[in-house]
């Protein structure tokens, strides 16, 4: 059993699923112990500070209760500037919207009865490598999940279109929906359903190449959001990586395996479709890249390298 004593929870009281209800379970179960410490934190800077307040109170299990982004905030300060002496325990709560993270630890049922389980020591434990992407400057993040190429301007413009529609139910996910079947309905007539953006990449050694990318995929996930495992290729390296480049040649066709890691026939790199598991990635993106869907922007054509980093424990049921 998960002593009090050793246990410190971060609540973002700004992501999806807290401000519907969420953070007020999680409130309602920590009524009960109350030894427990509770920190809200929305900012990198504040769950930073929140991080060092539980390992002042003597926390080594650290419960995470938001979304992807306030789990790649902690997963950095952890990563770079602990204050714990040794790495805590982490249990990663589905407190957001799309909960990635969640979902690939095995942690994304409902919040409040996993904090409960943890309480009456019923979890095990997993492990993961954090992914580390490294700017020009030096600016360091660390998550799992990194998206370079077009796509993370069209989770932009999915996010606008919500943002801004005058129509009913579109600022829901009958939004996103919405904005997805139009990007379908372009693919199923032979277009692209988003723009390809230039980026330069250089898996491990191999000379660097240019490409007009749809999508740019690495991570150190073993699974995405729905049981998603867009990678296929070879290699022995820990971080997982997918291409999609012009010409994307039957994207339509090719898309409903790639999603599952079995490419059809003619998906290669020749074609524009390429995967592989490789230990270093180096890449200067244009238009940003997100890291567990927050949105960077370093100068432009500066290189980004990416790299894994430390092993972490987490909980699952």
């Amino acid at each position: 059993m998960a002593e009090p004593a050793s246990v410190g929870v971060i609540s973002n009281p700004a992501s999806r699923h807290n401000v519907r209800g969420g953070l007020a379970a999680i409130k309602a179960v920590l009524a009960g112990h109350p030894a427990i410490p509770h920190r809200l934190a929305q900012t990198p800077q504040q769950i930073e500070t929140a991080l060092g307040e539980l390992a002042a109170a003597g926390a080594s299990c650290v419960v995470l209760s938001g979304g992807d982004g306030t789990v790649q905030a902690a997963l950095t300060t952890l990563s770079l500037r602990s204050p714990f002496a040794s790495p805590p325990t982490l249990l990663v709560l589905a407190g957001g919207t799309t909960n990635m993270s969640a979902y690939d630890l095995g942690s994304h049922g409902r919040p409040a009865r996993l904090l409960r389980r943890l309480l009456r020591g019923r979890l095990a434990v997993t492990r993961r490598r954090v992914l580390c992407v490294r700017e020009a400057d030096g600016t360091t993040r660390c998550g799992f999940f990194f998206t370079a190429g077009g796509l993370p301007a069209a989770v932009r413009d999915c996010r606008t279109f919500r943002e801004t529609s005058t129509l009913p139910g579109m600022r829901s996910a009958l939004g996103t929906a919405a904005w997805i079947s139009g990007r379908l309905l372009r693919l199923l007539a032979g277009r692209e359903p988003f723009e390809a953006l230039p980026v330069s990449w250089q898996p491990d050694a191999e000379p660097a190449r240019r490409c007009e990318a749809l999508l740019l995929l690495a991570s150190t996930h073993e699974r995405l959001a729905l049981g998603l495992t867009p990678w296929w290729g070879p290699g022995s390296g820990r971080i997982r990586t997918t291409l999609i480049s012009r010409p994307a040649r039957r994207l339509a066709r090719a898309l409903p395996g790639l999603l599952r890691g079995r490419p059809p026939a003619f998906a290669n790199a020749a074609t524009g479709y390429e995967s592989r598991a490789v230990s270093t990635l180096h890449l200067t993106p244009t238009g940003g890249y997100a890291l567990d869907g927050e949105d960077y922007f370093p100068p432009a054509g500066s290189e980004l390298a990416i790299s894994t980093g430390r092993e972490f424990e987490f909980l699952q049921p």
